[in-house]
């Protein structure tokens, strides 16, 4: 006997909208900021272009998720396309570390070479609007009522990209007073481990979803001995949990009951189901009852759940 939920997160009503409001925006602020850094030499202008390109990324990732969470399963991808949002995100990061990689060794050659910088009050001013962009972008999507973990992370990948703004703004201003150009190299691996910061934990989530590892915010223990302290649970095996997406959890187990519960087994799945999507947000659980006498012998093509 099983049971299964789907319980994946979705973005809030009119959050589509938003989100796609604040894509154009940032779109828009790093190209400017991209013009702007190639105009100026300013490498720490490029390198937060960057970075709000990250979040470009991460922005249109959670739009992806909200389209893909409405795309019905098929019979060859069963489980719907949630994990397109993974791949993209993965693919992402690989390219943000290398982008960092080469800001780096930009950043040594500045040192060593010093490059001098024109227009330090453009620069000021395309930061500046950096920085207003990306606060009106945190503006924006936090309007909403409801947000998706998706959002909630593209929502911090922009405040950090807000600092970062800032610390460009920093920069500007201090060539403008003192001409000291060794601030933007300085500024620029700032930023290139904030980006390679940010890409590790985007890269360890993907891979550890591709593994099928157990989610880092589900303490497996606890999940198993919240199914075995029901009342008519007399055991727990074969528990397995991982995760469809970066919003949704599934597990599979099979529990133990006695000769007698186990005509009321349908009861006691649909109260752990409940159990597990109330505490651990888990929203696809299938679990198999079987009776305790089979002792793992049990006939899983019989209806009436007879042994072997």
């Amino acid at each position: 006997m099983a049971h299964a939920h789907d319980g994946h997160t979705h973005v809030g009503p009119g959050s589509g909208g938003r989100l796609f409001g604040t894509i154009l925006l940032n779109v828009v602020i790093t190209a400017a900021e991209f013009i702007g850094g190639l105009i100026t030499g300013y490498l720490a202008l490029l390198a937060d272009a960057v970075h709000n390109l990250s979040d470009v990324a991460s922005l249109i990732l959670a739009y992806i998720g909200e389209i893909g969470s409405r795309r019905p399963p098929t019979k060859k991808s069963t489980y719907g396309f949630r994990r397109i949002e993974v791949m993209t995100a993965f693919i992402s990061a690989v390219a943000l570390v290398v982008i960092a990689i080469y800001i780096f060794y930009e950043a040594y050659r500045r040192f060593i070479t010093p490059v001098d910088l024109s227009s330090p009050a453009l620069l000021l001013i395309i930061a500046t609007i950096g920085l207003l962009g990306n606060v009106l972008s945190v503006l924006l999507l936090h309007s909403g009522k409801k947000k998706s973990l998706n959002v909630k992370a593209a929502l911090l990948h922009l405040s950090y990209d807000a600092i970062s703004s800032l610390a460009v703004i920093i920069g500007a201003v201090v060539i403008l007073k003192t001409g000291w150009i060794y601030v933007d190299p300085i500024l620029s691996i700032l930023i290139g481990l904030m980006i390679l910061y940010s890409s590790f934990g985007v890269l360890k989530e993907a891979t550890m979803i591709f593994m099928e590892a157990v989610p880092a915010r589900i303490d497996y223990d606890r999940v198993r001995k919240a199914i075995s302290d029901h009342e008519t649970v007399q055991g727990v095996h074969d528990l397995h949990i991982w995760s469809l997406s970066s919003t949704s959890v599934a597990l599979s187990c099979h529990i133990q009951v006695d000769r007698d519960e186990y005509i009321n087994s349908p009861s006691v799945i649909a109260e752990l189901d409940r159990m597990l999507k109330e505490r651990f947000d888990i929203g696809h659980a299938t679990i198999q009852a079987e009776r305790t006498t089979c002792a793992g012998n049990f006939d899983t093509n019989s209806e009436n759940g007879s042994c072997l």
